[in-house]
């Protein structure tokens, strides 16, 4: 049975704040040890530890290296809130295969069929799933399961795509044109229908 990786998202969250220091760090010409260690060195993310603020920092350069956009790193450092939300969620497909699977097949289809319920029972019927296909997502715990969930709904939150972590359905949004053609550019038109894009332009 397959494997889909990605549950580890229950620790990493959706990181925005972080992501913009670190891809404005990146931006500037840093390496990414460089970056991990500036972060570090003058906890520019604020966390309590510097264990915490040296783990934080290297999942914000994993999420860099894995979206393989300058342009989309850009928009992250740089853009408006709301761009840079939708760029971070992408940067999130791009590095764990469990959200590009949900935001792929779950709520990109739900976008192109219209149909826009996605509560509690469907996030349940999504995670039957998952735990009927693969193998590794069996073994989560119900506990972590549940924290998947959270994070995965967040994600849409913060995008727009949700009005409330306890929304029932879906909100279409607009994704931002720059961000729309830098994934366009990449070659990864399939991921436009997390997005409520229907086709590259």
């Amino acid at each position: 049975m397959a494997r889909l990786e990605g549950a580890y998202i229950t620790r990493e969250q959706f990181l925005l704040r972080e992501m913009r220091i670190a891809c404005q760090l990146h931006l500037e010409g840093l390496s990414d040890g460089e970056v991990v260690e500036r972060i570090k060195d003058e906890n520019l993310i604020q966390y309590p530890t510097e264990r915490m603020v040296s783990n934080i920092a290297r999942v914000c350069v994993k999420r860099i290296n894995a979206v393989g956009s300058e342009r989309i790193v850009s928009i992250i450092a740089t853009d408006t809130p709301e761009a840079a939300a939708q760029a971070n969620l992408y940067a999130m497909m791009c590095t764990y295969p469990l959200v590009r699977d949900f935001m792929v097949n779950e709520v990109g289809r739900r976008y192109t069929e219209y149909d826009y319920a996605l509560g509690q029972m469907e996030m349940n019927a999504y995670i039957t799933r998952l735990q009927s296909e693969y193998e590794n997502m069996a073994e989560v715990s119900e506990s972590t399961l549940a924290k998947i969930k959270q994070v995965l709904r967040k994600g849409l939150v913060e995008c727009g795509m949700l009005a409330s972590a306890r929304s029932e359905e879906l909100v279409p949004i607009f994704l931002d044109f720059d961000l729309r053609d830098a994934i366009v550019d990449k070659g990864d038109e399939a991921a436009l229908i997390a997005f409520n894009v229907r086709e590259a332009m």
